[in-house]
């Protein structure tokens, strides 16, 4: 793991965002409160700043940051990103090298951006990014660039995967026949005749190998069936890989996580119609995302 920080983009913070930050503190009930409430406004404008500069629209009103009652509530420093879900963006003091996340402010996130505050308070520094999935912390060292951020937006805002047209044998571009992946070794887990297969190199920490099994049923359904192998000679896969099934709106539907010494990873589930829902792989700090959809 590469533990270089990684340094910030500078975001100026205009007069009118702290007379804004600062009536939204003076809204809380204790000092303490006010303070949080002033970073997290400080921090989603930055944010939404540096995405207005790359053209990319934000709905800077629409997160709950924004809404009166529920930063009284809960400490949230949400963005919205319309049609793709809402990036956390997190105040760093000066000096602070890891910060916890409250649990409201870890669920149905895209990921956390890290935002950082000096004594200075005419700008911050954008610290880095982090797409992990509900973590209990963030690490300033661990955070990764900005690039990274913006490659996984874009990975994001792509076309779903047609699940109906691999039933009709077209296939989406790096999704090869398994056997060409895959040597013989493999457990062999019987599939119907009308079943399609189709895998994966997916480059996490340590490379390994998805495996999607679409079994059509009789009412329109598909059984989804996943799959997760070591690649190449490996014998295991890596401790601690999460396998996650994500709904449409990005929450979490189900989770599985390898064992030491476990040789495969499996899940299956069913799909309707009409129905999107996406997979995403991670193992330490890298991750895999793709989204489908049953037309």
């Amino acid at each position: 793991m590469n533990n270089t920080i990684i340094p910030g983009l500078k975001v100026p913070l205009t007069t009118m965002i702290r007379d804004v930050a600062r009536q939204f503190a003076a809204e809380q009930s204790t000092p303490e409160k006010g303070l949080r409430v002033y970073l997290n406004t400080l921090a989603v404008w930055s944010v939404h700043r540096y995405l207005k500069w790359l053209q990319i629209d934000t709905d800077v009103n629409q997160g709950d940051s924004c809404n009166p009652s529920l930063r009284a509530l809960f400490d949230v420093a949400d963005l919205v990103i319309p049609e793709l879900g809402k990036i956390e963006c997190r105040p760093f003091l000066q000096g602070e090298d890891v910060i916890a996340l409250p649990v409201e402010a870890r669920q149905n996130r895209l990921g956390y951006i890290g935002v950082g505050f000096s004594d200075r308070l005419d700008e911050v520094e954008l610290l880095g990014f982090s797409s992990l999935v509900e973590p209990e912390e963030l690490a300033r060292k661990n955070l990764q660039s900005l690039d990274i951020f913006l490659e996984y937006l874009d990975k994001l805002a792509t076309k779903p995967i047609n699940l109906q047209q691999w039933l009709q044998e077209i296939f989406t571009e790096g999704w090869e026949a398994v056997e060409d992946l895959l040597t013989p070794r493999t457990p062999s887990l019987a599939f119907r005749f009308s079943s399609v297969r189709r895998a994966k190199l997916i480059e996490l920490a340590t490379p390994v190998i998805l495996v999607i099994t679409l079994i059509p049923e009789a009412n329109k359904n598909l059984v989804i069936n996943l799959q997760v192998y070591p690649q190449g000679e490996q014998g295991e896969l890596p401790s601690n890989l999460k396998l996650m099934v994500l709904t449409e709106t990005g929450e979490v539907f189900r989770e599985v996580i390898t064992n030491s010494g476990d040789t495969f990873l499996r899940y299956e589930f069913s799909g309707s119609p009409q129905e999107k829902f996406g997979i995403k792989m991670e193992l330490g700090e890298t991750s895999y995302s793709q989204n489908f959809a049953i037309p």
